[in-house]
């Protein structure tokens, strides 16, 4: 079985371009207390988003990004674990909320309210627009509905509300990042060992995607299918996260520079720690099956996922070609 012990490029993009910036990007910690095992390997969870703070605080990051699914169902004691393990940060914190740390009707707890998320891990609203070193971010809300219409489902949807905020709020002018939980690609399209589950995208996905790429966001950051992606959708460019609990248990490290940016995944755990997630999805078969499948087929070979730069006599190679390009 391959492995990735140290930082792996997925991307090098010929956007978005500003000055030196780096930020963290982690996704589906479902961070637990309590829970054990499973694919998820929820017994690890504490120690793999410890070692993203520590990492971030390290590297002096520009910022700490999560695309969602802080915690393993939203229950207020694994939101007062997140808080303090994030008490150890010292790097700015910008968040959206996944659908496990979103109020659902099927939970035996009561969920801190969206409000109470966005006073705690994002910049005191949702959605919101910030900056991190040259680029501004913008996050989405797209695990919750003011109607409640997705309390029942882990699905994901941008409201109206939103994609009018996002229509006044992001500037054009300058380089652009978005962040939100659900993507806009179906992973089945790109990487066919997974199912094509329908909530695994958003569900007005292609609404959302030709909105942000007619404000020229450069980028587009989801989570929520615990793997590694590049996709050309709608006609922006989205990277989605490995997860930071299941195989191959790892963040993003994105670097903006005035001649590109690089994504890259860093690993989260030691080779033990690597083996005993394989071998908690080979016998949960964690997503049907297909982490393993992915690994053993060597996925991680193929790094990089794309190469937009321009090579050397060469111009860049086209990204507004229509649909996916990459996977």
């Amino acid at each position: 079985m391959d492995r990735f012990d140290e930082e792996l490029v997925l991307a090098r993009l010929s956007r978005p371009r500003a000055e030196e910036t780096t930020f963290a990007v982690v996704s589906d910690a479902h961070v637990t207390p309590d829970a054990a095992e499973t694919w998820k390997v929820f017994h690890r969870t504490e120690r793999r988003l410890r070692t993203v703070v520590e990492d971030a605080n390290r590297l002096g990051a520009d910022g700490l990004v999560f695309a969602g699914d802080l915690t393993k169902d939203g229950a207020p004691e694994e939101f007062d674990l997140v808080d303090e393990i994030l008490a150890d940060l010292d790097v700015p914190l910008a968040g959206v909320p996944g659908n496990h740390d979103a109020p659902k009707e099927f939970d035996p707890h009561e969920t801190p309210s969206l409000d109470a998320f966005a006073e705690r891990y994002a910049p005191g609203s949702l959605p919101y627009r910030t900056t991190l070193g040259g680029v501004d971010l913008v996050g989405l809300n797209s695990a919750a509905a003011d109607d409640g219409s997705l309390a029942a489902t882990h699905a994901g949807r941008i409201s109206d509300s939103q994609l009018s905020w996002l229509d006044r709020r992001v500037d054009p002018e300058t380089p652009t990042v978005a962040v939100f939980h659900h993507p806009l690609s179906h992973l089945s399209d790109l990487v066919p060992e997974f199912r094509p589950e329908s909530h695994f995208q958003l569900e007005n996905a292609a609404e959302v995607g030709e909105l942000l790429a007619a404000k020229d966001v450069d980028l587009v950051v989801s989570g929520h299918v615990h793997w590694p992606t590049v996709a050309r959708a709608h006609g922006v460019t989205q990277v989605t996260t490995a997860a930071a609990c299941s195989l191959p248990q790892a963040y993003l490290l994105v670097r903006v520079e005035p001649t590109g940016t690089t994504v890259s995944m860093v690993p989260l755990s030691d080779a033990a720690g690597f083996e005993e997630a394989y071998e908690y999805a080979r016998a949960d078969t964690g997503r049907d099956g297909a982490l393993v499948a992915c690994v053993d087929g060597g996925y991680f070979d193929d790094c990089p996922l794309v190469d937009e730069r321009e090579p050397a006599g060469g111009a860049a190679p086209a990204t507004d070609a229509p649909g996916v390009l990459y996977r």
